[in-house]
């Protein structure tokens, strides 16, 4: 944090304590009274004192590097900070991006320290929180000092997952996608519930989620021979493209989660099936961004 950058201004209790040093003074010019104005300049040099302690705790603070992991709309987005103190120990700092808050850091002053500032996601797309605000009272509360940092750092945000029934589609030899055929269920891994449909086999239904009250849901489990399966932006069911982004991304979860080849199908792009976790995230990030003019860069 550069001097140049950092404010300070008396909080609304250094007002007050301001205020009454000058009707101390005052009372003390009044009746010439020696013992009067001693407290005065006491309490006087203490506040400044106290103002140049509050602007050394943020001068020189250096922000080593951010990052964010991707997360799912609705959810809350986490940067962590890398933070180094410069050899001085920092009390009761505060970091955040808009509303003030969060929780206050002591830092020590032999190690770097992790902050972890949090940002509500309510929608998919690059999340890019605006500047940091690093903010203190320390020590006696009189001096609101503060800096603001304007770094370069984004959050993905991936849709958020609605359930939906399952519409894949093989994909022909070669890598190109073919008719949307259904795949046959397997009976190897289970892998998750879906809505009933009607025809499903009653021996699938979930009889402990109807029990629950959650509704009427199929079991679906996934065979090895399910491999190489693309999901269709096409064949989802969803009224609106968010609804269908919503749907594929609850696909690709699922299929992930039971480690299974997938690809997805776009309008205007088209990701092979493959598998792990770079793919899961290519997958997830082509729908946090589908319609999206922004790029954002691999982390």
């Amino acid at each position: 944090m550069a001097r140049k950058n950092t404010y300070i201004l008396p909080t609304r209790h250094g007002l007050m304590f301001l205020l009454v040093l000058a009707a101390m003074l005052a009372g003390s010019i009044n009746y010439n009274n020696n013992l009067g104005f001693l407290l005065v300049f006491l309490l006087g040099s203490m506040a400044v004192v106290s103002m140049v302690h509050t602007h050394r705790n943020l001068k020189g603070l250096k922000i080593l590097s951010v990052s964010a992991r991707p997360v799912f709309a609705q959810e809350t987005a986490v940067f962590v900070f890398l933070i180094s103190p410069e050899g001085r120990r920092r009390n009761a700092l505060e970091f955040f991006f808009e509303n003030p808050g969060s929780a206050i850091e002591n830092l020590s002053p032999d190690a770097e320290a992790r902050i972890s500032v949090r940002v509500a996601a309510p929608k998919r797309g690059l999340l890019v929180p605006g500047p940091l605000t690093v903010s203190t009272c320390f020590p006696l509360g009189l001096f609101y000092a503060w800096t603001r940092v304007r770094l370069n750092c984004f959050c993905t945000v991936y849709p958020n997952p609605i359930a939906a029934a399952f519409e894949f589609s093989e994909i022909a030899e070669g890598g190109t996608n073919q008719d949307s055929a259904p795949l046959l269920s397997g009976t190897d891994d289970f892998l998750g519930l879906k809505v009933y449909q009607p025809g499903d086999p009653v021996r699938r239904i979930s009889w402990k989620a109807l029990s629950r009250g959650q509704g009427l849901f199929t079991k679906e489990f996934a065979g090895h021979g399910r491999s190489n399966m693309v999901f269709d932006y096409e064949q989802m069911t969803g009224p609106d493209t968010e609804t269908r982004l919503s749907q594929l991304c609850d696909l690709v979860r699922r299929a992930a989660d039971a480690n299974m080849e997938y690809g997805l199908n776009l309008p205007g792009s088209f990701i092979a099936p493959g598998s792990g976790r770079d793919h899961r995230h290519r997958c997830l990030k082509a729908l946090a961004l589908f319609g999206i003019n922004q790029e954002p860069r691999d982390k």
